[in-house]
């Protein structure tokens, strides 16, 4: 448990509730803070930490995480969606001190142990700016008659502390004791310049849109330079959903800045959709050798082909990790933050909210019908390639639109479409790049991939046609 301190009172004395008080010598801890100048990282509510012995901790408010040893000028891959390219440098020293008393029971046990935490924090060339106190019980967890008066006491004594920065649980359930926070500052924020249309207008809507899938393309980004599984796929959707808002719900935002971010946002897409590609058609190959008849698959011939696609991904991949250090990237998401926080109205900025989600969704649904109907009479592929994206945009726009569609439970049927064509789109595809080779294995593959394409791409059309 904890409790905030916001004086200098005196600990309780504890001699009383034990046997034994151990003190521990005081410890100091100092930790430099790194940001931009100007305060990036702190605005985006990131706090990146230095110890002395040069470790590096990361808090992006869920309490802090250590990072990989990097020396001071390196890139910070986890931060680089932040910093974009902008130096790092000392913009704060902390110098936390403890106070540490043990506390034993009669029969010798540590049953408690008590902290007295003290953060100071100024820049490197000024005073001290801030500092914080804080009180932290630790108990072993057997409910000891010692950890209950203990508390009690520290309770007492802190009675009219600032519970708000983390009070203890009084209940005994898993309360405010179970998320209260470290000993540690909160991180500074800028407060947001953002222009602020009326709640209710179009434009509001959409830059709250914009905002929710914002955050979800910049929380995608370190897990993509981690190289976590799925990470590019799911950056890619994001960039996808940002783009169908943009597109749908045009005139709510200005027409040229809106389609300036679409066209940045595309050029990124594009290049993650290059590695998405490499890494379907080497697992779609994988797939059709398991669906192969046995016996028509030699397994040295689909290694080496299955080595070879693996290889095209892994350089797709490194190119795509040049692209996110790219200033492509980083210029993308400014003009993105920038739409955001400036939000410049289109003519339709005014217009409430629910009849301009409809007429725009209802154009989308004409738009669906259109490529539907000609996807159902048509077994080429860039036709059932538009219906499918025709579907998700149309997803997207509902998924964006929340409440005010009142279409969900036809997002079902498009998710289902959509999917079936994609399956028999990438078996298609893999059909193709199995036709460049020359040998028995490949053609096996290529057959049954061609069987499983046609079957897949049947079922879409048919999916289409009840749309």
């Amino acid at each position: 448990m904890t409790w905030r301190v916001p004086d200098a009172r005196r600990l309780p004395a504890l001699e009383p509730y034990a046997d034994v008080v151990g003190r521990v010598p005081d410890v100091m801890v100092r930790e430099a803070v790194w940001d931009t100048s100007d305060g990036v990282l702190a605005a985006a509510g990131v706090e990146l930490v230095r110890g002395e012995d040069g470790t590096w901790t990361v808090d992006r408010g869920e309490g802090p995480e250590h990072l990989a040893d990097r020396s001071a000028d390196a890139p910070v891959p986890e931060l680089a969606v932040h910093l974009r390219g902008r130096p790092l440098t000392v913009v704060r020293l902390r110098d936390t001190t403890t106070s540490l008393l043990v506390l034993h029971s009669r029969d010798g046990r540590v049953r408690a142990e008590v902290a007295d935490v003290r953060v100071d924090e100024g820049s490197p060339d000024e005073a001290v700016l801030r500092a914080g106190r804080w009180w932290a019980l630790a108990d072993d967890g057997s409910g000891h008659a010692l950890v209950r008066g203990v508390e009690r006491a520290l309770r007492d004594a802190a009675e009219d502390a600032d519970t708000d920065a983390g009070g203890p649980d009084t209940d005994g359930g898993g309360g405010a004791a179970d998320r209260a926070p470290v000993p540690r500052l909160a991180p500074l924020r800028r407060p947001s310049t953002s222009h602020r249309h009326p709640s209710g207008t179009a434009a509001r809507f959409v830059v709250d849109a914009l905002a929710t899938l914002r955050a979800d393309a910049v929380r995608l980004d370190p897990l993509v330079r981690r190289r976590e599984p799925d990470a590019v796929h799911a950056l890619r959707g994001a960039l996808r959903r940002i783009r169908s808002v943009l597109v749908v719900y045009r005139g709510a935002l200005d027409r040229d800045a809106s389609e300036s971010v679409r066209r940045s946002l595309g050029a990124v897409g594009r290049a993650a959709g290059t590695v998405r590609d490499a890494e379907v058609l080497a697992a779609s190959v994988q797939r059709l050798a398991g669906r192969a008849p046995e016996g028509l698959v030699d397994d040295v011939t689909l290694a080496g082909l299955v080595g070879r696609l693996r290889s095209a991904h892994g350089d797709a991949t490194a190119g795509f990790d040049e692209v996110l250090c790219s200033a492509e990237w980083f210029g993308a998401l400014d003009a993105l933050d920038a739409l955001i926080a400036d939000a410049p109205p289109g003519p339709r900025a005014g217009d409430a909210v629910r009849p301009f989600v409809e007429r725009r969704l209802h154009r989308e649904r004409r738009r669906v019908r259109r490529v539907r109907d000609a996807a159902t009479r048509s077994a080429d592929l860039e036709v059932l390639h538009d219906a499918r994206k025709a579907a998700r945009r149309l997803r997207f726009a509902i998924d964006a639109a929340g409440g005010f569609a009142g279409t969900h439970r036809h997002l079902g049927r498009l998710r289902r479409a959509q999917a079936s064509l994609g399956d028999g789109l990438d078996a298609a595809n893999a059909v193709a790049a199995l036709r460049h080779e020359a040998d028995f294995t490949a053609g096996v593959l290529a057959t049954v991939g061609r069987q499983r394409a046609d079957r897949r791409l049947r079922r879409g059309r048919e999916l289409l046609a009840r749309l």
